[in-house]
């Protein structure tokens, strides 16, 4: 089988904290010199944090299928891959990174760590709210990955998530319309799946997609 890359929503939060958390660390020796930035960056982390987590509960996608559940689909995974996109598309773009590290360092050194309390609390009670939310939704809705959005790839793998007709009964193999092309599908619970009924695509094995039933209040059209 193939898969499109995904990773678990939950694993880029707690490593977000993880590395703030380590910075507040780092300059554990200033945090009582700066209680005020660490109250004020707890703050407004909290009501960061509650933002995102909001916007994340409205992406994720999914909820009725049987499998392949809870996606939010994205072009890039994490920030980090963001990053190194931008500097592979223009090398000089890694010159202002660099910079606003120095900056950012440089001006954390000079105001005694105060930003950088001020930064590593709003990211870690930030990360905090946004973990705790996950935690608690999936609790009823199972496992939230990001994942790749393959709308616009090429090849196989810009076939998962497609959706489209069927034209032979699959008992559990036949064959589906997607986009005008005729593929060899299968189902993917080996229960059959009648001619006229809408399928979605979620696994690829070689050449035969790998598909389910879509709701019936799906929207039918080509793309999730």
């Amino acid at each position: 089988m193939a898969f499109v890359k995904q990773v678990r929503v939950l694993r880029n939060v707690v490593l977000t904290g993880l590395g703030c958390g380590a910075i507040l660390w780092l300059v554990g020796d200033h945090i009582g010199q700066s209680l005020d930035a660490l109250l004020l960056g707890a703050l407004a982390g909290v009501v960061s944090g509650v933002w995102r987590w909001r916007r994340l509960l409205r992406k994720v996608t999914r909820h009725d299928r049987r499998f392949e559940p809870n996606k939010i689909l994205v072009n890039y995974l994490n920030l980090g891959e963001v990053l190194i996109s931008a500097v592979a598309y223009n090398h000089y773009l890694a010159i202002p990174l660099i910079l606003v590290g120095l900056l950012a360092g440089l001006l954390g050194y000079v105001s005694a760590h105060w930003w950088t309390v001020l930064g590593g609390s709003f990211g870690l009670s930030g990360a905090l709210v946004v973990a705790g939310g996950l935690v608690w939704t999936e609790r009823t809705l199972g496992p939230i990955y990001y994942q790749y959005n393959s709308r616009h790839w090429q090849g196989a793998e810009g076939m998962v998530f497609r959706s489209g007709q069927v034209v032979r009964r699959l008992a559990p193999q036949g064959l589906v319309r997607i986009d005008g092309e005729l593929w060899s599908a299968v189902a993917m619970d080996g229960t059959p799946v009648e001619v006229g009924e809408r399928v979605e695509v979620l696994r690829l094995d070689g050449l035969v997609l790998c598909v389910d039933r879509l709701p019936p209040q799906e929207a039918p059209t080509d793309r999730v």
